[in-house]
């Protein structure tokens, strides 16, 4: 499901993470929903800018263990659907000069699969580069409608259906 990059010899082509970041939000007047996930895996190929990267449902961690448990049982069916995934690119990614520091603004595009269902993802980010080390963060929301995830009538009011993702991850280059 993640995107971003951290931490990486310059020379190198392909990054691997096994505990990139995510986190969702939402949040009405009656109820707050948040958890952290940060064991998301991702490869990237800082040669073309392709992205993939894929986590378990079940590793969403909320503060209450009820709320986890309908996250998982009712909404996104963990045990039909236990993965979620991100395929896509860095599409200006030879805009970013790795051997510069600074902020650079990037645009990623790519699908995003989970709950059964594939959309697309269009979203802006900051990469962040310092002393030849590499960070990265995003953040977009997906409709709980679009992934056909279903929300209880009597919730319908108390969770949105829109849910912000906020995702960073820490690269090391793959051992060949």
């Amino acid at each position: 499901m993640g995107i971003f990059f951290c931490g990486f010899h310059l020379n190198a082509q392909k990054y691997i993470t096994k505990e990139g970041n995510i986190e969702l939000f939402s949040k009405t007047p009656l109820f707050t929903i948040e958890a952290v996930n940060k064991k998301v895996a991702s490869i990237v190929d800082f040669g073309n800018g392709d992205v993939v990267a894929t986590t378990l449902v079940r590793s969403f961690k909320f503060h209450e263990a009820l709320v986890e448990d309908h996250f998982n049982e009712n909404y996104m069916e963990s045990e039909k659907f236990p993965k979620a995934s991100f395929k896509g690119k860095v599409i200006n990614f030879k805009d970013v000069d790795l051997k510069k520091n600074g902020d650079y603004k990037i645009t990623i595009k790519g699908t995003l699969t989970m709950h059964g269902e594939t959309n697309p993802v269009d979203a802006q980010g900051t990469i962040t580069i310092k002393d030849g080390k590499v960070s990265g963060k995003t953040q977009f929301n997906v409709s709980l409608a679009a992934y056909k995830i279903r929300v209880e009538e009597s919730y319908k009011k108390s969770i949105n259906d829109d849910i912000r993702l906020s995702i960073t991850f820490d690269y090391a280059p793959l051992a060949n």
